[in-house]
């Protein structure tokens, strides 16, 4: 008897007719690569600025990651908020806990829709819990906001560590659930694993508990990816951003989003519904219909969840 050497990935699977790398080129296409987010000449300013530190957010770090990074920064009075933007068509504007994405008439805030590298400065003149959003469509919908000092719930059932486990288990389309486990394997190991751990979620709107959660998870694995951005206290000082370019991850929750909601308007939304689409199309696996929340205005899609975990292994393994 004579042994052959396996041939992986040369079988019969369903990925385009092209085996092996015609998977990874669909991961690539569904999920992105790791980009990076560098400030560039400011293209123009406004707003107001304090006496204290000066404390970084980045706007949309590429083109179609409809995140802020960090989701939540703390912040003293007379202290600046500097938004920075890295991708076009995005705004801040203030909210509030309540209605994460509408806009507030208490002492309200509003930089207008404004492209890369524009800057947008506000001074903190108490400590309450903020939120501000990006107005642009459908994107704080997708879950674009976030936080001036959020409230916190030290080891509460209503933090996220005490909820995130429920809200995993109640996303019945297991986007969450797969997010969660790429996000695991990415941060574990990482000082930034528990980041975000104690923001309170009780006064927010059920709707937005997703949200929170997947973008908690977006800044874990930022941290993990920058691991010198993130001070011993947990905060991220992204200060050094001018002279060492931030690593951004490929936003796998967000892609998992537009992959069951067709009315998004972002361009890489688009490409991450259609590649996930034709795979769906393709694949042959037999598993359960994956289901879109409606409380999002997504619509329900066919999927394969077995489909759906095998991009996100690949891509976390192609990502390092």
């Amino acid at each position: 008897m004579s042994y052959s050497t396996p041939s992986y990935g040369s079988g019969s699977s369903s990925w385009g007719s092209s085996g092996y790398d015609g998977c990874v080129q669909q991961c690539i296409a569904s999920f992105g690569t790791p980009a990076t987010y560098a400030p560039t000449a400011t293209s123009g300013s406004s707003g107001s600025t304090g006496t204290g530190s000066t404390i970084t957010v980045v706007v949309a770090p590429t083109q179609g990651v409809l995140r802020y990074v960090p989701f939540a920064v703390n912040a003293s009075v007379g202290d600046t908020i500097k938004f920075m933007w890295g991708a076009n068509n995005h705004t801040v504007t203030k909210s509030s806990e309540l209605t994460p994405c509408n806009k507030t008439s208490d002492a309200p805030f509003a930089s207008g829709e404004q492209n890369k590298s524009f800057v947008f400065t506000q001074v903190v003149n108490d400590t309450n819990p903020t939120f501000f959003y990006c107005g642009t469509p459908t994107h704080c919908e997708q879950g674009m906001f976030g936080i001036i000092n959020p409230p916190s719930a030290l080891d509460a059932p209503t933090s996220v560590a005490g909820m995130m486990s429920a809200v995993i288990s109640n996303d019945t389309s297991g986007d969450l659930a797969t997010y969660a486990s790429y996000t695991s394997n990415q941060t574990s190991g990482s000082a930034g694993a528990n980041w975000g751990a104690n923001i309170d979620m009780s006064n927010m709107p059920s709707w937005a508990y997703d949200a929170v959660v997947e973008n908690v998870m977006f800044t874990r694995n930022v941290l993990a990816m920058n691991p010198d951005i993130m001070n011993a206290d947990g905060s991220v000082n992204l200060a050094s951003i001018g002279s060492t370019p931030m690593m951004v991850p490929p936003d796998v929750g967000s892609a998992l989003n537009a992959a069951s909601s067709p009315s998004s308007d972002s361009s890489s939304a688009s490409t991450a519904s259609s590649v996930a689409t034709s795979s769906a199309s393709s694949a042959t696996s037999t598993s359960s219909p994956v289901g879109a929340s409606s409380t999002n205005g997504a619509v329900s899609v066919t999927s394969s969840k077995a489909l759906v975990g095998a991009v996100v292994l690949a891509v976390t393994f192609f990502a390092l």
